[in-house]
């Protein structure tokens, strides 16, 4: 078997560099949160910072992937590693192979704008569907083109790739060999795919993100002194301090934390009606809490 690693230096090193930089911009919006007085700045400086460090998450992963990839060929079956993805591609299914140089016109693929990303599944009016598992440009790209989709790869050594490929394949196989994808445990997972446990989950988090704005920027002109609680005759006869605005958001975020918890085993034990009725009920819930802080906010004492 032959083993050809790819020239993943320069991807990895750019994404290394994006990672730092979305981590360091991360930092920095959470420095002037804390500086600035409280106000919906504060909560938009916060939200910032919080999808950076997604972004930093999603950007240090995808760089691991790059880092690791790899690819081998035998008589029987040519293998792309690419994290813990593995793509086995039976040689008896590979009609020839060609430089990526060939396909320069033509090439749909939206793909990161950072050296060596190239990652992802393009298309080309000739080749149809291309699954992209390269850290090079197009040019120093070798493609493997079978019936269904074709496979854009990038070999240390393109010429030796090329010259040990296009003799694989003159040999023939030797034994037939079926097309798998071998995905990570994780890829399997059924919420990956499952739109309505989505849905909900993105309510919640999007409803009590916007609970924490609320709060945040009715802060600056909220009296000094809010409502608490209210008498049978709906006035208020208990105050606190106005940093009290802040409780619904925090409360609201702990019984999130606690419906999602929940709600992930029940999924995961196959109660997905459970699951969707708990997250649903967190969701509903943090439309009560708008309620009090609203409340809490823009009642004033008398």
């Amino acid at each position: 078997m032959n083993v050809f690693d790819a020239d993943s230096r320069l991807a990895f090193t750019s994404g290394a560099i994006a990672t730092g930089a979305c981590v360091f911009g991360a930092i920095a919006l959470i420095v002037a949160a804390a500086l600035v007085p409280m106000s919906v700045t504060t909560a938009f400086f916060l939200y910032a910072a919080l999808g950076l460090l997604v972004l930093a998450g999603w950007l240090a992963f995808k760089s691991y992937q790059l880092f690791t990839a790899g690819y081998s060929l035998d008589r029987n079956a040519f293998v792309i590693r690419w994290g813990q993805t593995r793509e086995v591609v039976p040689m008896g299914d590979v009609q020839r192979v060609l430089p990526g140089d060939e396909l320069e016109k033509g090439l749909r693929f939206p793909h990161m704008p950072l050296p060596g990303w190239w990652f992802g599944e393009a298309s080309h009016p000739a080749l149809g569907l291309i699954r992209m598992y390269a850290t090079a440009p197009l040019s120093d790209q070798v493609i493997v083109v079978t019936p269904e989709r074709s496979y854009a790869v990038s070999p240390y050594d393109a010429e030796a790739f090329l010259d040990a490929f296009r003799t694989r394949l003159e040999m023939r196989p030797t034994q037939n060999v079926s097309y798998a994808r071998l995905l990570p445990t994780y890829a399997g997972w059924p919420i990956l795919t499952d739109r309505v446990a989505q849905v909900l989950l993105f309510l919640g988090v999007a409803l009590n993100l916007c609970l924490f704005g609320l709060s945040a920027g009715r802060f600056p002109a909220a009296p000094a002194q809010v409502a608490l609680h209210f008498n049978a005759a709906g006035l208020a006869d208990r105050f606190g301090e106005k940093s009290q605005l802040f409780v619904p958001p925090f409360l609201g975020l702990l019984t999130l934390a606690i419906g999602i918890g929940v709600g992930l085993w029940s999924y995961r034990k196959g109660d997905k009606l459970a699951a969707f009725l708990l997250w649903g009920g967190s969701a509903i819930g943090q439309l009560f809490f708008v309620v009090a802080a609203v409340t809490i906010g823009f009642t004033l004492p008398s």
